[in-house]
């Protein structure tokens, strides 16, 4: 026994002297002994907690999120499953370093997974309003898909913008802005998460273009008119065939997880387009967004081309009179005002929204939805944010999750959201 207590010993004390080396060679001291050091001040902005150098040289600040859900369906013809979710647990750090340079990390860690939103570097041009950018962040493209998750006016964006739009990609992008406008142009590669041993095939990949003009920019008074384009290369992807793509999405809700509209395998694709319009308006306690968005694929060996898209159109009210922000630079909308009263502000807004992912042509029978959904959030304070959703669903005899499920179940839910921004 004594004999294995020693030896229990020894491998502690190796074991630690490891540790220790390994510590030393991955330079665990505090970085700049002998360097130039800038003091840094803390406040909290806008409920964000900031750290700043006085000459405005470096800043870091956190931007993370929790969003909790829960949805009851009124079911039809399928089974729908009520419940709740952790929608998204985030937690993000920006920084500016020397003055020019921009690095951010996101992660996300809903429903315990975790998941790399943005991770990037970004140069800004000190005498230019000229950026350049390059990581892991959304393409150009689809206004709905562009704005933040944490200032959606509904719990979900369209349906149309989830089947067309591909959100974030590893890629780089240039974008230069005015008071009255921006262009931005990004090539993309492979999804984070997705990426195999492709042997001897090729990365899918996509160049982006998008143009956006304010001929009206003024705080509570905007006016947003904007055309995006992308080509797009089918992706490799593990126990898919070559040359393929499947297009999908959910119904403008995510605790019933299964994508109703899904047109399938589409097979021997050369390439797709993609392009949308977007028009958007702020007046005061008053906004206004729409967007059409559409794809057109295009295929070998004498295959049709095969055309699917849609659009909606939302509009809101603050009753509380508080409007929100415009950053011309992105060509988004952003966070409504401080609550003007102690007990805070409220908004109403409905939404009407058609995806069709048909194309009788060229046999793709992916479903069509109709969907109306009417809500009403609360904001007690400016970051804090708790919104209700009442949508009600039509789906053609199509929309069946690829022959899962019964179509043509017309349908309708509740869900609710409490979100926080730190």
């Amino acid at each position: 026994m004594k004999n294995h207590h020693r030896i229990t010993v020894l491998l502690l004390f190796i074991c630690l002297m490891f540790s220790r080396s390994m510590l030393i060679a991955q330079d665990a001291r505090v970085p700049g002994d002998d360097a130039i050091k800038v003091p840094l001040g803390v406040e909290a902005r806008d409920g964000k907690l900031v750290f700043e150098a006085k000459d405005t040289s470096f800043q870091w600040w956190f931007d993370s999120r929790i969003q909790i859900d829960g949805a009851k369906y009124f079911e039809n013809k399928n089974p729908l499953s009520d419940g709740t979710i952790m929608r998204k647990v985030t937690f993000a750090m920006k920084s500016i370093l020397w003055k020019n340079w921009q690095a951010e990390v996101d992660v996300d860690f809903g429903e315990a997974v975790l998941d790399l939103r943005d991770a990037f570097i970004q140069y800004n041009f000190p005498t230019v309003d000229l950026s350049l950018k390059i990581g892991n962040f959304k393409e150009p493209f689809g206004l709905d898909e562009l704005i933040s998750s944490r200032l959606l006016t509904f719990m979900e964006r369209s349906s149309v913008s989830n089947a067309i739009a591909l959100g974030r990609r590893v890629g780089f992008s240039a974008n230069y802005w005015t008071n009255y406008g921006q262009a931005t142009i990004g090539i993309f590669g492979h999804e984070v998460g997705t990426r195999i041993d492709k042997g001897t095939d090729d990365e899918g990949y996509s160049a982006n273009v998008r143009l956006t003009v304010a001929p009206i920019n003024k705080h509570g008074k905007n006016l947003h008119i904007g055309v995006a384009a992308s080509y797009k290369t089918p992706d490799a992807a593990t126990g898919a065939p070559l040359n393929s793509l499947e297009v999908k999405s959910r119904t403008e809700t995510y605790v019933f997880d299964p994508k109703l509209l899904h047109t399938g395998t589409i097979t021997d694709i050369n390439y797709w387009n993609r392009f949308s319009g977007e028009l958007m308006g702020i007046y005061g306690p008053f906004y206004i967004q729409a967007e059409y968005l559409g794809m057109s694929i295009t295929r070998w060996y004498g295959n049709p081309k095969v055309n699917l898209g849609g659009g909606y159109g939302l509009l809101s009210w603050i009753v509380t009179g508080e409007t929100r922000d415009y950053f011309v630079d992105e060509g988004e909308s952003g966070p409504i005002e401080q609550p003007r009263h102690s007990w805070g502000a409220l908004e109403l807004a409905a939404r009407y929204s058609v995806t069709d992912l048909n194309d009788p042509s060229a046999n793709i029978t992916g479903g069509k939805a109709n969907i109306l959904t009417l809500g009403v959030n609360y904001y007690p304070v400016q970051t804090i944010k708790m919104m209700l959703n009442y949508a009600i669903v039509k789906l053609d005899q199509y929309a069946d999750h690829n022959g899962k499920l019964i179509g043509g179940d017309d349908h309708s839910f509740v869900q609710i959201r409490f979100q926080a921004s730190l």
